[in-house]
């Protein structure tokens, strides 16, 4: 068989594989994303000082689903993050500063629902939050002030 007798073949062949796999990706940035856990124990609306430890760093979490109905795994931000710290453990981080985010999406056989993949990779700079009670700082200072005793 000549080339250009294969030529509409291979392209047949590309265009059944395209139509057969399908996927997309979105990305995005968030200026601060913090463990939960670190949330509760500083509280969400408190200013706190932190420091990096460390340079960018990266994690990622999917979802997988057989024919639409039997899930697995989890895709969320906070799963991706914890990914993160944990291929990282000497950081000790509490949170990520200069995040982006990307989520992708791919389907296998997407008509019959066969495979589905969901990723959310996360990446950003670790920092840790000052725990101690003179770690706080006042709202509309700049520096940090020991709470009065009461």
């Amino acid at each position: 068989m000549k080339m250009s007798q294969r030529a509409p073949i291979l392209s047949a062949l590309a265009l059944g594989v395209f139509f057969l796999t399908a996927g997309c990706t979105s990305t995005g940035s968030i200026g601060l994303l913090s463990n939960s856990e670190t949330e509760a124990d500083l509280g969400p609306h408190d200013s706190h000082k932190f420091h990096r430890v460390g340079g960018q760093i990266e994690g990622k979490a999917c979802r997988h689903f057989i024919l639409g109905v039997l899930p697995w795994g989890d895709s969320d931000l906070e799963s991706a993050m914890k990914d993160a710290f944990k291929k990282n453990p000497t950081l000790h981080a509490d949170g990520l500063v200069h995040v982006t985010t990307s989520t992708s999406l791919y389907n296998f056989f997407p008509l019959y629902n066969v495979y589905t993949l969901t990723c959310t990779t996360v990446r950003g700079i670790p920092v840790r939050f000052d725990h101690s009670p003179g770690g706080k700082m006042e709202k509309g200072g700049g520096e940090t002030k020991k709470p009065s005793p009461s």
